[in-house]
């Protein structure tokens, strides 16, 4: 027998690049003449179903669109949603508008003062979609008895082009909810779709469906007339549940798996930030983030991450950066760069 072959009773694997797929049924019976090539093989194998679950990403992206991130800038708005009311109507009126629109949605956010949804249809039939939920927001704070000006409530959808981007786009949104409000997780911000990405979990079995709703249920969950909605819609307190009209599968899909996601969530924040200034958006970063991001621009500006090292100028210019950038809070400057509370304070002008 030859040494550094690969044997499994007369068939011999002498290629470390063989397919996984292609080896036996039985694969604990397979034993290694050298432990050096099995760690070869396994790194292989690893490489391979990289590569596969990539592909399938690819094709999930491939295979749809186009993808749009519809947005409405958030610093022309006054407060919108105050009350849990007030959540549950537009997260029900989201509903609503779907359901009568030719879009799909693979995430989105509801904020105090705007809103992101990643969109996948036709820029016009986005348009309509958004144009629906403007409708009955118009006429809901009418009835409240509160006058709000919407003419900044409005929306240029932005194209998302690559698999990549989509991804990007996809974990901004899903970041929003619990970053700027920090008594949230990715997993329990509730007006939204981001707590069901990977942790589909909340049981809808013996949850009531909207279709055997009274007349007056029903009224009182559309805040109006009774609407026909699609029969998988389920109502659990007063709230029509976004599982039941988003679609999560093509949203994780653009992912490799959970890890994938999660790494997602909590790194590339320049790229995040990206985002935020394309859409004059806000991003906020928690202070493990922001010391990371800090760390980045330490070594990419003055060649040293150890920022704790850096001189108090260098350490002025990079918290005007931070404050800049991605938003971070003077309380966040003076822990992070240990700056005395009154440099910090007269650097912003305080």
């Amino acid at each position: 027998m030859k040494p550094w072959v690969f044997v499994h009773g007369d068939r011999h694997l002498s290629h470390v690049k063989r397919k996984i797929w292609f080896l036996p049924p039985d694969f604990t019976s397979v034993y290694f003449v050298k432990a050096r090539y099995l760690q070869k093989f396994v790194l292989v194998m690893t490489l391979n179903i990289f590569a596969d679950k990539e592909r399938y990403c690819a094709a999930t992206f491939d295979n749809g669109g186009p993808y749009w991130h519809v947005c409405t800038p958030g610093q022309f708005t006054e407060i919108l949603f105050e009350t849990d009311d007030d959540y549950r109507f537009i997260m029900n009126t989201v509903a609503i508008a779907v359901a009568s629109s030719q879009v799909k949605i693979v995430t989105f956010a509801i904020m105090s003062n705007h809103v992101h949804f990643i969109l996948e249809g036709a820029k016009e039939d986005c348009l309509d979609f958004f144009d629906k939920i403007k409708r009955r927001l118009k006429r809901y704070l009418q009835d409240s008895g509160r006058y709000v000006n919407l003419d900044g409530f409005k929306t240029d959808p932005i194209p998302i082009e690559t698999l990549e981007s989509l991804r990007i786009e996809v974990v901004y949104v899903n970041r929003n909810g619990y970053l700027v409000h920090p008594e949230h997780t990715p997993f329990s911000y509730p007006w939204g779709s981001s707590s069901l990405f990977f942790n589909n979990i909340q049981p809808l079995a013996g949850l009531a469906p909207y279709s055997n709703l009274t007349v007056l249920e029903k009224r009182a969950v559309c805040k109006g007339r009774a609407v026909d909605l699609p029969g998988n819609y389920i109502v659990a307190n007063g709230l029509i549940l976004p599982q039941c009209y988003c679609n999560l599968n093509k949203g994780m899909a653009l992912f490799r798996d959970a890890h994938h996601y999660f790494s997602m969530l909590s790194k590339k924040y320049e790229a995040y930030s990206e985002v935020a200034g394309r859409l004059h958006d806000q991003i906020f970063l928690t202070d493990e983030e922001m010391l990371a991001t800090m760390k980045m621009a330490g070594r990419k500006r003055f060649g040293e991450s150890r920022i704790s090292m850096l001189p108090v100028k260098d350490k002025m210019d990079l918290a005007k950066d931070m404050r800049l950038q991605y938003n971070a809070t003077e309380g966040q400057i003076q822990r992070l760069l240990r700056l005395d509370r009154k440099i910090v304070a007269e650097l912003f002008g305080k």
